[in-house]
């Protein structure tokens, strides 16, 4: 690997990955601009900022690219790859995460595409993924830079706007009617993604990453929430039991594969030079789950949404998921029982833990300023600054003094 240990961008040599300059990238290249003369320099550059990831590592690869005429081009490629942190790799490995994210963007995603392509409709999920040349000896992500097509993610802390939200669920919609049609034809996904991280053998790690306590702390401090407080003061006694129960999926419900990690910073827009939405692309498929949609729509429109239209809207962007899902799903001549708009919403009721989790675990989350503080193992620890961050931040506290009260109305509390 041609100068691929330069320090660069704040990157300096001395924290490079050790395997980093055995990287080879000649059949990305390949697949990427055809027949190339060789490779001039592979540069890497910090992929995110501090307080934007928290289990992986990003690495931007710049490379400078002799073509067959002798002239020169330059590519960009984005690798994602297991963390330098032992704990969290050993835990990305357990969960197996990264084979995961592997499978979905190499076989599972391209057959969601191909799916369309027969029907006549051409549509892309996520960015193109590649291999490298030979094996790391560590998991990875090789992905194109959408940065060079002008993609970007929304502000998460604003929110984002009902256009925006229109088009996210036009593309979720189209997501998960092609992963039902997908079972149709192919039959079920592996446990991989029908049990997930939700097995017994991982309740010790599903107890540290979802203990509520330094959330129940500020919550019984919060005005008027004293009832919502004491209905929720015990819960981690059983949350996880009853988490281990909600994920199950029930094959006599409609079903799809979850995303399961659909908030802001893993959607990316492309605007035209009028600010008009050209195309909407996922990211981050290490979590994808097998089960009720409700998942996915509870956690993107609670978590990123503009607060304006959390609760305001929800009933409403429900429905347009919902048409858009039947419209896909005729289109692409699904054969089972068309799902129906009530048996979502009962869908929606049933799954309360669900919109518990994203407003307490994933909300204060998107909602935090960025930190160098923000990292996975602060989040695990419930007496760490980023932990009381989280919980105090005003814009939280307004945010939730709006969407408690109205989960608990709907009795979305009552999951005990």
């Amino acid at each position: 690997m041609s100068d691929a240990t330069k320090g660069h961008n704040g990157l300096p040599a001395d924290n490079l990955p050790v395997w980093l300059p055995n990287i080879t990238l000649e059949k990305a290249v390949q697949a990427q601009i055809g027949d190339f003369e060789k490779i001039l320099s592979v540069t890497p550059q910090k992929g995110s900022s501090e307080g934007e990831n928290y289990s992986s590592l990003f690495l931007r690869l710049l490379v400078e690219v002799e073509l067959l005429d002798h002239s020169t081009k330059n590519l960009s490629f984005v690798l994602k790859a297991q963390h330098n942190n032992e704990v969290l790799g050993a835990i990305l490995t357990r969960l197996q995460l990264f084979h995961k994210e592997d499978q979905m963007y190499h076989n599972i995603l391209p057959k969601f595409e191909q799916l369309y392509a027969e029907v006549g409709k051409t549509i892309q999920f996520a960015p193109r993924a590649f291999k490298v040349d030979r094996d790391l000896g560590v998991d990875y992500i090789l992905l194109e830079d959408l940065h060079r097509k002008n993609f970007k993610n929304e502000n998460r802390l604003t929110g984002l706007d009902l256009d925006h939200m229109h088009k996210v669920l036009e593309k979720l919609a189209a997501f998960h009617a092609a992963s039902a049609c997908y079972v149709e034809h192919n039959g079920l996904f592996g446990d991989e993604f029908t049990v997930g991280v939700f097995s017994e053998a991982n309740r010790q790690l599903l107890q540290e990453f979802n203990a509520s306590g330094a959330f129940l702390a500020q919550l019984k401090k919060w005005k008027n929430a004293h009832k919502i407080y004491e209905k929720l003061a015990d819960s981690d006694d059983y949350l996880v039991d009853r988490l281990l129960q909600d994920q199950q999926y029930n094959a006599r419900e409609f079903n799809v594969l979850n995303h399961g990690d659909c908030w802001a910073n893993n959607i990316m827009f492309q605007h035209d030079a009028f600010g008009t939405i050209k195309e909407v692309l996922f990211v981050d498929f290490q979590v994808g789950k097998y089960g009720s949609p409700a998942n996915d729509l509870y956690y993107l429109i609670l978590s990123s949404a503009a607060p304006e239209l959390k609760t305001a809207k929800f009933d409403y962007l429900v429905r347009y998921y919902f048409d858009n899902l039947v419209e896909n799903l005729k289109l692409l001549q699904y054969h089972r029982p068309l799902p129906k708009l009530k048996n979502l919403h009962a869908a929606l009721f049933r799954n309360g833990l669900a919109a518990y989790m994203v407003v307490s675990k994933v909300l204060p989350v998107v909602m935090l300023d960025k930190t160098n503080n923000a990292n996975l193992e602060s989040y695990m620890n419930d007496e760490s600054k980023m932990k009381t961050a989280m919980f105090t931040n005003p814009k939280y506290v307004q945010v939730m003094t709006e969407v408690l009260p109205w989960l608990d109305n709907r009795g979305l509390l009552d999951w005990k």
